[in-house]
């Protein structure tokens, strides 16, 4: 017996626009460190990208509360759709900071540390396209969520790395802090992605 009704096909077409947004917000992200130029229009597409990640955030929570056949605990799917926004939300802190500090270019240990947020995030967009059909792929959404694990781990190692080369090397304080808040940034979002695997690992284990 399907575990999902016909009337749950919107709930996941939203969690995958969701979390489309959000890795849109990475490819953002990617520009503004590679190219580290026209931050005006970056930020600008930025603020469209927020715009439509909240329309969709507030679609999905307004059907939360009023749709009669869930496909998971609605407690579940409320701290999903909450940790998604979250992760946005750091993405956007990132840029700002980026745009805002004018330091210079980010150095090779931010651009690494981007590129494992940026990993992680497409593998999160790839298990919540997994919910509507998480009978038949369980193990997969669980791979995906153990690989987003891993990459958890190889941003701390970055993170501590990182840091280090910065006290190490920049002798000016206000700088220090300034780009402290960028690694600090990356770390949280970071963080938030690994919070949205463990609750999907959660439901596939529950409701599979």
């Amino acid at each position: 017996m399907a575990l999902f009704g016909n009337k749950d096909e919107n709930l996941f077409f939203l969690f995958n626009e969701s979390a489309r947004v959000v890795v849109a917000g990475g490819d953002i992200l990617n520009d503004v460190v590679e190219n580290y130029n026209n931050l005006d229009a970056k930020m600008a597409s930025l603020t469209a990208l927020e715009n439509e990640g909240d329309r969709i955030i507030e679609t999905l929570v307004r059907k939360l509360h009023t749709s009669f056949i869930l496909p998971f605990d609605r407690e579940d799917a409320l701290q999903l759709v909450q940790k998604l926004a979250s992760t946005l939300d750091y993405i956007t802190g990132i840029i700002d900071i980026l745009c805002l500090i004018k330091q210079g270019k980010p150095n090779a240990w931010i651009k690494q540390m981007i590129n494992v947020l940026y990993e992680a995030l497409l593998l999160q967009s790839k298990a919540i396209q997994l919910l509507s059909r998480m009978e038949q792929n369980k193990m997969m959404m669980l791979e995906y969520c153990e690989q987003i694990r891993q990459l958890e781990h190889k941003q701390d190692k970055y993170y501590r790395q990182g840091l280090g080369d910065l006290f190490e090397n920049e002798k000016n304080a206000v700088r220090i802090l300034k780009w402290r808040g960028v690694y600090e940034h990356i770390e949280m979002a970071q963080d938030h992605i690994e919070d949205v695997a463990n609750l999907l690992r959660n439901i596939a284990i529950k409701y599979s």
